[in-house]
C-alpha cells in the first residue's frame, strides 16, 4: 500500500508548527546562590573555575580559606544519554580526595520515569553514591540487590525497568568525577594564583587511574629509574682517548656524579600523573593516544643532555638513544618548560635538575616503541679535546655507556580502558539472552518451515498461543524487551544534535530483538515482530481470544474504512519523527501514544490517565482485531515502511486466489489481503492462517473443488465489500 498523502501533509504540518517549540541542548542549572544555600556560613563558596564548570567550597581557617569540596553538574562535564536519548543531570558534591559527599538527580527525560514516583526512584539510585569514591569500581546490579561498598568495589541496586537509565546516571557521575579529580591540581593552582591560566578539562580519563606516591614509590615500581655515572667512571671511559684529563673537576671530585639522570616514560598514568602537573599530563596523554611515547629526563649532572645530531656547545655533554628488539628510536625534544608536580629538592633529586621531555619515534618509521617491553638505552658522553667551544676549533672525544630500562610488573601499570558501561548489562543478563536466543531459534524454525507449522488448525493455534505467552510473559513482563518507537525518536534526536547513539546499546534484550527484527524485515517484512515478538501485541491478541471465548464478536470493517484508518499510524509516525528532528520537548509527551510502557514495562503500575489509555487500546482489540496495532501504532508504521526492503513474497498463492477464490481474504483477521488475492505485506502480521488455509483440502476452495472434480468459477466479490 503506497504511503498516503496524509503522511506528507502531517510531516509538513508538524515541522511548520513544532519548529517554534524546539528546545536547545541541556546545560547546567545551578547558580552560586543555590550552591551557597547548600553550604551556608561558615562555609565559603568560591567562583566557578573558568573553563572547569565546578564550584569550589572552602572552610574558613586561621590560615585563610581551605578547599574542602567541589560541586558540579554532570551535564556540564559528561552529558550521558539515557533511554530517551537525552542527558541525565546529577548534582554531585565531591571532596578534594575524590569521595562523594552527596549526589542528587536534578533533571532527566527518561520516558518511563517522568512521573513524581518514577523520578523519586531514579533519585534514590543516584543517592547511593554517598561514600563511594572516584577510584571505586562501581557495578550496578538488579533492583533487589543490596548496596555494598568495599575499599575498592561498590555494588549498587538498580531500578525496575530502568537498566539503561541507571547506567546513564552511573556513567555521568563517575566520568564527570574523574574529570574533576584529574583537574584538581590545576583547579587548586587557579584558586591560589590569580594569574594561573584556566584550562579545559580533558574528556574521558577513567582509564588513567593511579595511586598517589612519591619518588621512592615510583622507583620501587621501576617506573622512575636513576642513571648516575660518577666522574671516576667517566675518566676511566676516556682513558687512552684525546678526552683524557680534559675535565679537571672530574679528577678532583671523582665520587661526584657527572651524569645524573632520572628517567620515566610519563605516558604511563602511574608515572605521569604523579610526576607531572595537570596541563603537562594532558599534553602527554594526548601524545600517548596518538601512539607516541614520551620520555622525561630529569637532568641534574654536569654532563647535560643535548639533542642528538645537533652541534655541540660547551666543554662536555651527553646524547641519549634507544633501541628495542634491534630497532633504533630517536628522541625528538619537546619545547616544554617545567611541568613537574613534585619538587625535586624534596624528592632526592638535585635542586638544579631540569626536566627535559622527548617524544620517541622509530628511526625506520615503523611501529612505535613499546614502553612495556625492555628498552636498551645508550648514552654517548663527549668532552672537548681543545680549548675552543666549537667543532671547528677543537675535536670531540666520545665515551659510550649502556643500560637496560624495563618495568618488572608492567601489567600492573598498563592503562586499563574500562569496559564501556553499556557492556555491563550484557554480562549480567547472559541467562536471559540465552532464553531469548532459544525462543528466536524456535520462532525462526517455525516460520522457515511454515507449512509444517500450519499443517493443521490445532498445531498452528497451539504454537501461536504458546509463543505469544512466551513473548508477553518472558520477553515483555520479565525481561523488559518491549521495543518502542522511543528508540527511533531518540536516535533521530541524537543524530540531529550530533550526540552519540551509544545509549541504544545499553539494553541487551532490545538490541538482540532489534537485530532480529531488522533481519526479519529483509526476509518476511513487518509481520515477524508485530505478529510474534511485540509483547503488547501479544497481550492484545490473547485478550481478544479470551473475549471471543466469552462470546464477544469482532467486526471486519469495510475495505475503504479499513484502508483509511490504516493511514493514521503513518501520520502519528510523521508527527513523532518531526518533533524529534527539531528537538521539541513535545516528543516526550507524544510518545505516550504507545501504551507499551504502562502495560508492559510498568505492569500497569502507573497514574490513571495512562492506565485508561492502555485499557482502551486493549478494549479496542476486542472489537476490531488488534485495532491499535493496525491503525495507531507508530512503531508498526515504521516497520511497515522499512519492511518494503523485503526480499521474498513468502506467502504461497494460487492463480485462483482473488479470482475466483476469496476464502483467505475473508478469514484474514488483519484484512491484509486485497480482493485481487494480493497480500499487503506492510499490513500482514504473519499469523500463518492463510498458509494453513492454502494447504487445507477442506478449507481452500480450489482444493475442495479439485477434490470434487468441479471447476465452477466463482465470481469475485466487489472491492468495496
Amino acid at each position: 500500500m503506497p504511503l498516503p498523502p496524509l503522511c506528507a501533509v502531517a510531516c509538513w504540518l508538524a515541522a511548520a508548527v513544532l519548529v517554534l517549540c524546539s528546545s536547545s541542548g541541556l546545560a547546567g542549572t545551578l547558580n552560586k546562590a543555590q550552591v551557597e544555600a547548600m553550604f551556608p556560613p561558615p562555609w565559603l563558596v568560591g567562583e566557578m573555575l573558568g573553563h572547569l564548570p565546578v564550584w569550589p567550597v572552602f572552610t574558613r581557617t586561621g590560615q585563610g580559606p581551605e578547599l574542602q569540596n567541589y560541586v558540579f553538574e554532570t551535564v556540564d562535564l559528561e552529558p550521558v544519554a539515557g533511554y530517551g536519548g537525552k542527558p541525565v543531570n546529577v548534582m554531585v558534591v565531591m571532596d578534594r580526595d575524590g569521595a562523594f559527599v552527596t549526589s542528587r538527580l536534578l533533571s532527566h527525560m527518561e520516558p518511563i520515569f517522568r512521573s513524581e514516583m518514577g523520578t523519586a526512584q531514579l533519585n534514590g539510585f543516584a543517592q547511593q553514591y554517598k561514600g563511594v569514591t572516584v577510584h571505586h569500581q562501581v557495578h550496578v546490579l538488579g533492583a533487589k540487590a543490596q548496596r555494598v561498598v568495599t575499599p575498592t568495589i561498590a555494588t549498587l541496586h538498580g531500578v525496575v525497568a530502568g537498566t539503561v537509565s541507571v547506567n546513564a546516571i552511573d556513567r555521568s557521575i563517575m566520568e564527570s568525577a574523574a574529570q574533576v579529580a584529574q583537574m584538581a591540581q590545576a583547579a587548586q593552582a587557579a584558586l591560589t594564583d590569580p594569574k594561573a591560566v584556566a584550562v579545559k578539562p580533558a574528556s574521558g580519563g577513567r582509564d588513567d587511574r593511579y595511586q598517589r606516591t612519591g619518588f621512592n614509590g615510583l622507583m620501587t615500581a621501576q617506573l622512575l629509574q636513576a642513571w648516575a655515572i660518577e666522574h671516576q667512571a667517566l675518566n676511566a671511559a676516556f682513558t687512552g682517548t684525546a678526552g683524557a684529563g680534559r675535565d679537571s673537576e672530574a679528577t678532583i671530585r671523582p665520587k661526584i656524579a657527572g651524569v645524573d639522570f632520572w628517567l620515566a616514560f610519563v605516558g604511563i598514568p602511574q608515572a605521569g600523573r604523579n610526576l607531572l602537573d595537570a596541563p603537562r599530563w594532558r599534553e602527554v596523554r594526548a601524545l600517548r593516544e596518538q601512539g607516541v611515547p614520551v620520555l622525561m629526563v630529569l637532568d641534574g649532572g654536569r654532563y647535560g643532555l643535548v639533542e642528538p645530531g645537533t652541534a655541540t656547545s660547551g666543554q662536555r655533554g651527553a646524547t641519549l638513544s634507544l633501541k628495542q628488539h634491534g630497532r633504533s628510536f630517536v628522541l625528538e625534544p619537546l619545547a616544554w618548560q617545567k611541568g613537574l608536580r613534585m619538587s625535586g629538592q624534596h624528592s632526592g633529586v638535585s635542586g638544579t635538575s631540569v626536566p627535559r621531555y622527548f617524544s620517541v619515534r622509530a628511526a625506520d618509521g615503523g611501529a612505535a616503541l613499546d614502553v612495556w617491553q625492555p628498552v636498551e638505552m645508550a648514552l654517548a658522553v663527549w668532552r672537548r679535546t681543545g680549548e675552543g667551544t666549537s667543532d671547528a676549533a677543537s675535536g670531540i672525544a666520545l665515551a659510550g655507556f649502556k643500560r637496560p630500562f624495563s618495568i618488572a610488573q608492567a601489567e600492573d601499570f598498563r592503562p586499563q580502558r574500562e569496559t564501556p558501561k553499556w557492556l555491563e548489562p550484557w554480562g549480567q543478563r547472559q541467562t536471559d539472552l540465552l532464553v531469548l536466543g532459544a525462543g528466536l531459534l524456535v520462532l525462526t524454525a517455525g516460520l522457515v518451515w511454515q507449512r509444517k507449522t500450519a499443517a493443521s488448525v490445532q498445531r498452528l493455534r497451539g504454537f501461536r498461543i504458546a509463543f505469544l505467552l512466551f513473548t508477553l510473559v518472558f520477553i515483555g513482563w520479565y525481561a523488559q524487551g518491549q521495543l518502542t518507537v522511543v528508540s527511533l525518536t531518540a536516535l533521530v534526536e541524537a543524530l540531529a544534535a550530533g550526540r552519540s547513539a551509544e545509549f541504544l546499546l545499553a539494553d541487551p534484550m532490545a538490541v538482540v530483538l532489534w537485530i532480529f527484527t531488522f533481519a526479519s524485515l529483509l526476509v518476511w517484512g513487518r509481520g515477524t515482530f508485530c505478529g510474534w515478538l511485540c509483547p503488547f501485541g501479544a497481550l492484545q491478541e490473547l485478550v481478544a481470544l479470551l473475549a471471543k471465548r466469552l462470546g464477544l464478536v469482532q467486526r471486519h470493517l469495510r475495505l475503504h474504512t479499513d484502508h483509511a484508518l490504516k493511514r493514521i499510524k503513518y501520520g502519528v509516525l510523521a508527527v513523532l519523527v518531526g518533533t524529534a528532528a527539531v528537538a521539541s520537548p513535545l516528543t516526550d509527551t507524544l510518545v505516550e501514544v504507545e501504551p507499551f510502557k504502562t502495560a508492559i514495562s510498568l505492569h500497569f503500575q502507573r497514574e490513571w490517565p495512562y492506565l485508561l489509555f492502555a485499557v482502551t487500546c486493549l478494549v479496542l482489540g476486542t472489537v476490531v482485531y488488534r485495532g491499535y496495532c493496525r491503525y495507531i501504532c507508530p512503531l508498526g508504521a515504521a516497520l511497515a515502511v522499512l519492511g518494503r526492503v523485503r526480499i521474498f513474497n513468502w506467502i504461497p498463492r494460487r492463480s485462483e486466489c482473488g479470482t475466483p477464490c476469496q476464502t483467505c481474504r475473508h478469514r484474514c483477521e488483519y484484512q491484509a489481503i486485497e480482493p485481487t488475492g494480493k497480500v499487503a505485506y506492510s499490513e500482514c502480521f504473519q499469523c500463518l492462517d492463510c498458509v494453513q488455509t492454502h494447504d487445507n483440502p477442506k478449507a481452500c476452495l480450489p482444493l475442495v473443488l479439485q477434490h470434487k472434480g468441479r471447476t465452477i468459477p466463482i465470481r469475485a466479490l466487489p472491492a468495496t465489500a
